[in-house]
């Protein structure tokens, strides 16, 4: 048993009751008290299963939670039953849609995201890997032999040496560190364990080209989807498989290192059909592998048009009556449902949902106090944690008998009490205001990115999402006002602004947000910048990309090249956002979501919870954003106070 003050000592350094929210539920922090929403768990487990069982059947599910009442807690407990029961299931987790004209290009290209984001436990090994490998075992052939997959016993150790990075770096991404030392002992007893020799792979027949035995298994899935999918475990083509999995347009180059066509030019009704299409692919043969796909839909709030609902409610449609295997779960606030989504969606879908719908509720005095130990367990271990010192079991009992709680209340509450238990010289009441809590929210979230930043791939409407917040919400001294800004109706084009300088006279902006990896897409773009900045030199025009996409060097990609020297000497501005800028971007566009939905709180004095709310997000950015002068927002800011165009930046 610890002596008191090295406890003390030891939650001063790590406060696991510093976060009341899940953020991403696809990192799992703290341990799950079980008997919390067992139910609704169980619901879903049982609906999952019979998915399993019969991947063609037509179904979906609901969840219905109030504001920190574990709704993202439950979306990462579903996600953990995946991955602890051999991997039955695959599953995606969405975030929001922004652009409801491209519904099944977001859908595809967040499934795929998920699919290919690295498994715990697993070295570097995706759930696609997985998918892949079940592939060709059936058909009897072996990986693709450009590169030799790790054994087990590699995965194992390529794990370990992450577990170890992740300890190392525990002060600049708070941790538990008990939980992570729990995780790297039982890598390393499991990798010692392990047989040294490589698992065969398939027990069948061999056949020389897998492609083609696979298309007599499947002949309505075209030969070149299934030769791209089979060539995602090689190193070397992995990131331009991807790419087109996702449905993007890649580079010339690119598809003669997959050995498929060079894309061409397709309206977005053709992208949008093409992308149903990859998904009822991959809905085809994960029916056939029996293992099916969950995707799970979250922070609803940010549905926030009538498009964006008939988005979600069009993909809900296609996902339940059309793609085979395919499962949504969508989590929403019970007045939310009522209020807004009962009204717009049709009567299908909302049987669909309502067939199979699942309560969320508080937690009684005894789960509030499960909740409390679990964390202290992860700082201080089971044997220092039991009686829950440092706090005062008998006090903590009469708080929680009061009424239910939710668990976010909770662990708000366990915070508030441990912090005047930690400083005793501080005022415990009213510490921590809205602006400050914003910005722990944020530089959480930006720690997250950063620390995996492959989690977030280039983004076009997110980052459109950030520039639209950071030009809406300007503080006084900004020296520039907006006196209008729309999307205009150009796929090139993000958005258009009417700018009025404090000093100067008004004109007029574009923003170019471009994150294609083709150079007719690129060209495109430009050009609709070019012809901007020469109809009038008082214009002005940016070009902003995420630095992952890069543009080839001349001579490759020649004409495309001149094409930027051109619109750098009209005094057009390319901003190329390097991986702080773009994440800290990245994260201002999930800040507003969590907003949005209610996921930002703060505690009062009578340990009553509230939603941080939009217009306290909106002085958030006013004073902390627009004074960032690192953002690669300022860049932009810079141009704009001007009172004549400057050569571009």
């Amino acid at each position: 048993m610890k002596n008191n003050p090295e406890i003390l000592d030891m939650l001063r350094t790590e406060n696991p009751f510093v976060s009341s929210s899940v953020g991403d539920p696809m990192k799992t922090r703290y341990p799950d008290v079980t008997s919390i929403n067992e139910t609704a768990f169980m619901g879903l487990v049982n609906l999952i299963e019979q998915k399993i069982r019969t991947p063609d059947l037509p179904c979906a599910g609901m969840v219905f939670g109030e504001t920190g009442s574990g709704k993202t807690h439950l979306v990462s407990r579903i996600l953990d039953y995946g991955r602890s029961e051999q991997h039955l299931f695959s599953y995606a987790y969405m975030q929001p849609i922004e652009d409801a004209d491209q519904t099944y290009r977001y859908l595809l290209r967040e499934v795929i995201i998920n699919l290919c984001y690295p498994l715990a436990g697993s070295g570097r090994a995706t759930q696609m890997d997985l998918i892949v490998e079940k592939i060709l075992d059936d058909v009897g052939a072996p990986p693709p032999a450009a590169r030799r997959e790790p054994t087990p016993k590699e995965r194992l150790l390529m794990d370990f040496k992450e577990g170890l990075k992740q300890v190392a770096q525990r002060r600049k991404t708070p941790r538990p560190l008990l939980a992570d030392l729990r995780r790297l002992v039982k890598t390393a007893v499991a990798y010692l364990a392990a047989d040294d020799d490589e698992a065969v792979r398939g027990r069948g027949p061999r056949h020389a080209d897998p492609v083609d035995y696979a298309r007599e298994r499947f002949p309505d899935i075209p030969k070149t989807f299934l030769k791209v999918l089979f060539q995602f475990p090689i190193r070397e083509k992995r990131s331009a498989a991807i790419e087109w999995l996702k449905g993007i347009s890649i580079d010339p180059s690119d598809a003669a290192l997959l050995g498929v066509p060079i894309p061409v030019q397709e309206t977005p009704a053709m992208m949008e059909q093409r992308a149903q299409n990859m998904l009822g692919y991959l809905g085809m043969l994960l029916t056939r592998y029996g293992r099916p796909l969950v995707v799970c839909f979250d922070r609803l709030e940010n549905y926030d048009t009538e498009a964006k609902v008939r988005s979600l409610g069009k993909m809900i449609e296609y996902l339940v009556d059309s793609a085979k295997a395919i499962l949504p779960i969508v989590f929403v606030r019970g007045a939310q449902w009522e209020e807004k989504f009962r009204k717009q969606l049709n009567q299908q879908i909302i049987t669909r949902l309502e067939t199979n719908e699942f309560n969320l509720k508080g937690c009684n005095a005894d789960q509030a106090l499960e909740i409390i130990g679990s964390r202290l367990d992860t700082v201080l271990g089971e044997s220092a944690s039991g009686d829950l010192f440092p706090f005062d079991r008998a006090e903590l009992v009469r708080i929680f008998k009061s009424r239910l709680h939710s668990p976010r209340q909770v662990i708000m509450i366990a915070n508030q009490r441990l912090r005047a238990i930690l400083y005793p010289e501080k005022d415990p009441q009213g510490v921590v205001t809205p602006l400050e809590q914003l910005q722990k929210a944020f530089d959480a979230s930006f720690r997250a990115i950063v620390a995996d930043f492959d989690r977030y791939p280039p983004d076009r409407s997110r980052l459109r999402r950030a520039l639209e917040l950071y030009l809406s919400e300007r503080p006084e001294s900004s020296g520039f006002r907006i006196v209008s800004l729309h999307s205009p109706q150009d796929k090139f084009i993000d958005l258009r602004a009417a700018v009025q300088p404090d000093d100067g006279a008004l004109f007029e902006a574009v923003f170019i947000i471009d994150v294609e990896h083709n150079s007719p897409s690129v060209r495109a773009g430009l050009k609709r910048g070019i012809d901007f900045l020469e109809n009038d030199p008082s214009n002005r025009a940016f070009y902003i990309r995420d630095r992952r996409c890069e543009i080839p060097p001349p001579p490759q990609w020649a004409s495309t090249n001149e094409m930027f020297l051109h619109f750098h000497r009209l005094g057009g501005n390319v901003l190329l956002l390097d991986q702080m800028q773009a994440a800290r971007w990245y994260t201002l566009a999930l800040l507003n979501y969590a907003v949005k939905d209610g996921e930002v709180t703060i505690n009062d004095a009578e340990h009553q919870s509230r939603a941080v709310t939009v217009d306290e997000l909106s002085s958030f950015i006013k004073t902390s954003v627009h004074e960032q002068t690192f953002s690669g927002f300022w860049k932009i800011g810079e141009q704009l106070r001007i009172t004549s165009p400057a050569q571009g930046v």
